[in-house]
């Protein structure tokens, strides 16, 4: 059993499950805390604006995937750019004080979104059915972010 997750079709499900299982307690969990913290403490018109503009790429990638999977490949490295970029921004450097628990959440949120993307562009061969099958569950699973993000 051990030699068979190590590599082959069972390691890519159960890497697939733990992220989708791991996302959505993740996802439940800031719409949770952001409901019992009432209004943000500040807009961030930029996350909600980049989310939507990034499902959109994301969409466009899974349904073009199986035509031209060089436009996935280039979305998923955008996806994790623009992850690293959320990140650093909410955190605010020092600049801004400790994030409440809701934005804890969501930049948590936004690292497992960049581990799946991750995992997507480097473990699965681009083009193959399970590449193209990942690139549809980042983009569901983003789009629930994205709704997530909107609807403060």
């Amino acid at each position: 059993m051990r030699r068979a997750l190590r590599s082959g079709p069972r390691r890519e499900v159960v890497l697939a499950a733990a992220w989708a299982v791991l996302f959505t307690l993740l996802l439940a969990l800031r719409v949770v805390l952001q409901r019992a913290e009432g209004s943000p403490a500040a807009p961030r018109e930029w996350l909600q604006l980049g989310a939507v503009a990034l499902s959109v790429l994301l969409v466009l990638a899974a349904g073009l995937g199986s035509r031209a999977p060089v436009v996935g490949r280039v979305v998923l490295r955008v996806e994790q750019a623009a992850a690293f970029v959320a990140i650093t921004r909410l955190l605010g450097l020092g600049a801004h004080p400790d994030p409440g628990r809701a934005e804890q959440v969501l930049i948590a949120l936004v690292g497992v979104h960049a581990v799946g993307a991750i995992v997507v562009s480097d473990e699965l061969s681009t083009g193959t059915p399970p590449w193209r099958m990942g690139l549809w569950a980042l983009a569901l699973s983003f789009g629930m972010l994205t709704i997530s993000l909107v609807a403060r």
